[in-house]
């Protein structure tokens, strides 16, 4: 295991120990300040102008009934996007969960340039996105049902607070 405290140590100094180790590290590009900009910050979930109209009625569909949306980046090649289907959408709590928000499915190799706009650079990657149409979570990997169903009630909970702020005591 490498501990890495990146107050303490920059990028470079931690490539040249795991390069000592005998691995091989490759810098990549810089990705979209949309999606990496501070966690303080809120994101504004791209819908670009030519997206497909299934991705345009999904976004359409969650402001009409105004719940949350899933927008699921995968591709019939990966094995964990498939398993992802297979097994976590699949399980009883996750489905029940995702009854309670939008989810679109997008096939990178059919439509590799909304991927760049959302700067997926690998699949699965699942954006979790609340009601207003703001990016609020991010999944680049297989995740187990107990764990999504866990980011999924978050996402739920925090959409019920956002929806139904608590009313004032008599009194106050």
């Amino acid at each position: 295991m490498i501990r890495y405290a990146p107050a303490l140590t920059t990028p470079e100094e931690l490539g040249k120990k795991i390069t000592a180790l005998g691995y091989k590290v490759e810098t990549v590009a810089q990705r979209s300040p949309i999606l990496d900009a501070p966690s303080e910050t809120k994101r504004k979930a791209p819908l670009p102008g030519d997206a497909p109209k299934f991705l345009r009625d999904a976004f359409a569909l969650a402001r009409e009934k105004n719940q949350p949306l899933i927008v699921d980046f995968w591709a019939s090649w990966c094995g964990p996007c498939l398993q992802l289907k297979k097994v976590t959408f699949a399980d009883k709590k996750v489905a029940g969960l995702l009854e309670q928000v939008q989810i679109v499915f997008v096939d990178l190799d059919v439509y590799p340039k909304l991927g760049k706009a959302y700067a997926v650079d690998s699949v699965p990657d699942v954006f979790l996105i609340d009601r207003n149409g703001f990016i609020v979570d991010r999944i680049r990997n297989f995740e187990p049902p107990a764990t999504f169903a866990k980011r999924l009630g978050t996402l739920l909970r925090d959409e019920s607070e956002t929806k139904h702020p608590a009313e004032p005591q008599k009194g106050q």
